[in-house]
């Protein structure tokens, strides 16, 4: 005979209780209660995606410091690319990038992937990416007053 048929068999009835349990046999039903509450609960309310806003076409203006500014090129996702000249001012056009998702699971986000956090813009440097930058990398770059936002390569 196993521990919960013998349990079964000797303990008492609890007025909640439809069968004789003894307390080891209730804190298990209640544990696995609440589990399966949990269950239902992640199942019902389960993990949901939500699409985040894209970023606007826009153009933004780079000053590249280095040594030798005219052997770099600008490549703006994966399709333009802009020749740096020898002064290292470019103005480069950024094209809406796809849209960013944000995960939700149970109601908390527990994942976020934005458009601006995309390293959409790749410096290289005889045909080697040397830096990739997103368009909030860009945004914390220093601007100079011409209004180009200053890259400095070592």
């Amino acid at each position: 005979m196993s521990w919960v048929q013998q349990a079964i068999l000797t303990a008492e009835a609890e007025p909640w209780c439809p069968m004789k349990c003894n307390s080891n046999l209730r804190r298990f039903c209640a544990w696995a209660a609440a589990g399966l509450l949990v269950l239902f609960w992640v199942f019902v309310a389960g993990c949901a995606k939500a699409l985040l806003v894209s970023n606007p076409p826009s153009q933004e203006r780079l000053r590249l410091v280095a040594a030798d500014a005219g052997k770099y090129t600008i490549t703006v996702a994966d399709k333009t690319a802009y020749s740096v000249p020898p002064d290292g001012r470019v103005t480069v056009v950024i094209p809406r990038l796809p849209s960013g998702d944000a995960t939700y699971l149970v109601g908390v986000k527990v994942a976020s992937a934005s458009s601006y956090d995309v390293p959409a813009i790749h410096l290289k440097k005889d045909g080697q990416t040397v830096r990739k930058l997103s368009l909030n990398d860009l945004s914390t770059l220093l601007i100079d007053e011409e209004g180009y936002h200053v890259l400095k390569v070592k």
